[in-house]
């Protein structure tokens, strides 16, 4: 049953209550400035604190009553203007900051809550085009012609239309029956209205269970104020409508109702992970790890504990976590903060279950598998539907709903390249644009990217390099900050150490050790430490820190310095290191980043560059991740492509494929190599065969 609802005291008695209110918070100079400025600017917006203070009775009856006490409100704005007029009829109140009591999850929404004043805490879905709404419609009566008023639900999907011409607007008093009427559209009154849907925090919802969404009807001007991916507090009236199905005999009606929120306020999280709450004793405890040399290590022994090994990786996931600092330059140009990292490893080596765990302990991380995903998924995409009345809406993807939090996705090689390809602007703009039906709309997606893949052929083997066997294209891995090769090769010691590990957590008593029973931080107090950190600390760099990063930049830019050398690191990789050293120093609390955090990032670093970017002769070259061909190998296209100019320019203006590889062998290179030139020649359109084993290239 609905509770019984509070009895209201007369208007002018409200009115007056509501005077006092304002007057004592001192709002008569602001209603003034608004009704100066109307129609740019024509509402005015009071903390419910503010209400509460001045008078606790009036407080809870608009809780109880809102739309009858916001009617109050706005009456009482109009008798402290000095004159009347118009503009007078336009002005708005929004009350905002509703109590705890009065928040609701989307999913906790109830009868009881139907006509109160309630606030929904979620993220934008979904959003329709601003269109007018009617809001006072004037009909005709064809049989007197006297025009008159019919005012319609904002809150109903229905549109009113009267059954009878009134009297007392100076009507015949026929019915419908006897009379029609004509809707006079030019006369009618309208209001700008948009539709939007807020769904349940991703990170807020138990493991397998569905988000849940709320329709949400914003009008005047607080439309065309929000975005998909958004993260906002809405306060507003819960309206009930009933739903209706369609049938021979007619519109049936359901005994099922729909829930609406009409909006009166809305409120941005404009602080970062401000939904993630952190306990004054638990502020403290953090406050003892500031500057803390070894906070970074803890982390990692934190990181999923009972996946032994990948050190290296959880070392770089944790400073992910804790990312760099966004910067805006003067002429407007932004370097994001976010690192991005890629894990690129065989079967079985717990790729997925770090994933998993990286996810659950990400304040704002949400998972997804790249076998499941498309680019309307990850992106965002215009659908019509019956939410925006047929028709067409801006839904927000994955990477726009992980907006300010962390987007993990597994599977990455199993995505389509048209998919895959989708991603490319949300990695390095960290933006999401989108030009389909009509809507042009740039969404952003602030957030750092973990995803891991497979081999190309599902494991890694010895007879290719590793940056061979990555089987991503190569503008899609320029643009992850660190890429990580994890390979699964036996090793008798490591083996007997791994194996007793795993066995002795399937013993009855479990068998952990104190360590894993007990990591420096559990996974719940490592998301608010995360969260506090990035809340509260914007690390700056200090000169001996960046003397650090530059002199590990020079030291491997001087291995590219020869003739024929390979480039071996490029600004991209520097930017890089900028970002992790401020995350070692974010995760430690500092203000400033010290050599130490530097150096953590170079480490971090060099081990990538030697896991995937190193050649067979012991040079790093960067052009392996960044274009998809090293130097090396573009030297053997060259070789390739000359020699096949030799022998084509011969009797006969083609060459065999023997006579080929015979002669690039002569040039130093192996038979097997050869023949997998003149396959990619073939594949790239350059080489074709005219006639059985003769070969001639396309332009000679």
């Amino acid at each position: 049953m609905v509770a019984a609802r509070r009895s209201l005291p007369a208007p002018p008695e409200l009115q007056s209550r509501w005077s006092a209110v304002l007057e004592e918070a001192g709002l008569r100079p602001r209603i003034l400035q608004i009704f100066d400025r109307f129609p740019e600017e024509r509402s005015l917006e009071i903390s419910f604190t503010t209400i509460d203070g001045s008078d606790t009775h009036l407080a809870d009856l608009l809780l109880d009553r809102p739309e009858e006490l916001v009617d109050a409100g706005v009456r009482a704005m109009r008798d402290l203007l000095p004159v009347a007029g118009p503009e007078a009829e336009g002005l708005r109140l929004r009350v905002i900051d509703l109590p705890p009591t009065s928040h609701r999850l989307v999913r906790a929404i109830r009868e009881t809550d139907l006509n109160r004043l309630v606030a929904v805490d979620g993220i934008v879905r979904r959003v329709t085009e601003v269109r007018p709404q009617i809001r006072d419609a004037v009909f005709e009566c064809v049989a007197c012609r006297v025009k008159f008023h019919e005012p319609q639900d904002e809150s109903s999907l229905v549109f009113r239309e009267p059954l009878e011409c009134p009297e007392a607007q100076g009507g015949c008093g026929k019915t419908l029956g006897r009379t029609r009427f004509r809707l006079v559209a030019e006369e009618s009154t309208y209001v700008d209205a948009q539709r939007i849907e807020v769904q349940e925090h991703p990170e807020s919802l138990k493991h397998g269970a569905h988000p849940q969404g709320l329709s949400v009807l914003l009008t005047e001007d607080l439309t065309g104020r929000v975005l998909p991916g958004n993260r906002v507090v809405l306060n507003g009236v819960l309206k009930s409508f009933q739903r209706a199905t369609a049938s021979r005999g007619g519109v049936v009606r359901n005994t099922t109702f729909d829930v609406m929120l009409v909006g009166l306020s809305f409120e941005s999280k404009s602080l970062e992970y401000s939904e993630i709450e952190v306990a004054p004793e638990e502020a403290a405890l953090f406050e003892t790890f500031r500057d803390d040399p070894t906070v970074v290590d803890k982390i990692v022994l934190s990181l999923a504990p009972t996946i032994k090994g990948m050190e290296q990786e959880k070392e770089a996931i944790a400073l992910q976590l804790f990312g760099g600092v966004m910067k805006t330059h003067a002429d407007g140009i932004r370097v994001r903060g976010d690192i991005h990292v890629l894990l690129v490893g065989d079967p079985g080596v717990a790729k997925s279950q770090l994933l998993r765990y990286v996810a659950g302990v990400a304040p704002r991380g949400i998972y997804t598998s790249g076998k499941g995903a498309t680019a309307a998924g990850l992106t965002a995409a215009a659908v019509k539907d019956d939410f925006a009345g047929g028709r067409w809406a801006l839904e927000a993807g994955m990477l726009v709903l992980a907006d300010g939090g962390m987007a993990v996705i597994d599977e990455l090689d199993k995505m389509t390249s048209e998919d895959r390809s989708a991603m490319h602007e949300a990695l390095e703009q960290q933006t999401v644009s989108i030009a389909k039906a009509g809507i042009t709309s740039t969404l952003n997606a602030r957030c750092p990217v973990l995803a891991a893949a497979n081999p190309k052929l599902g494991r890694f083997t010895n007879d290719r390099s590793i940056s061979e066997q990555i089987d991503l294209p190569p503008t899609l891995l320029s643009r992850f900050d660190v890429i990580f090769s994890i390979r699964d090769q036996p090793d008798q010691n490591r083996d007997r150490h791994l194996a007793g590990r795993i066995l002795a957590s399937h013993r009855e008593d479990g068998g952990y050790s104190p360590e894993e029973v007990h990591p420096p931080f559990a996974p719940d107090l490592l998301k608010k430490y995360i969260a506090y950190a990035r809340r509260r600390v914007r690390p700056r760099l200090s000169e001996e820190s960046l003397s650090v990063m530059e002199d590990f930049y020079v030291r491997v830019r001087r291995q590219g310095e020869d003739p024929n050398a390979p480039v071996p690191i490029t600004a991209r990789q520097l930017e890089a290191l900028v970002r992790m050293s401020e995350a070692a120093a974010r995760a430690r609390l500092s203000e400033v980043v010290r050599p130490e955090d530097a150096q953590r990032a170079v480490r971090i670093m060099e081990n990538y560059l030697t896991r995937v970017a190193m050649t067979s002769d012991g040079r790093i070259d960067i052009d392996i991740t960044q274009t998809g061909t090293s130097h090396h190998q573009r030297e053997q296209f060259e070789t390739a492509r000359a020699t096949m100019h030799e022998l084509q320019a011969g009797p006969g203006g083609h060459f065999s494929r023997e006579e080929f590889v015979t002669a690039v062998e002569k040039k130093g290179i192996a038979r097997n190599r050869a023949e997998a030139l003149l396959s990619s020649l073939i594949n790239q359109g350059e080489v074709y065969e005219a006639r059985t084993d003769q070969f001639q290239l396309t332009r000679f």
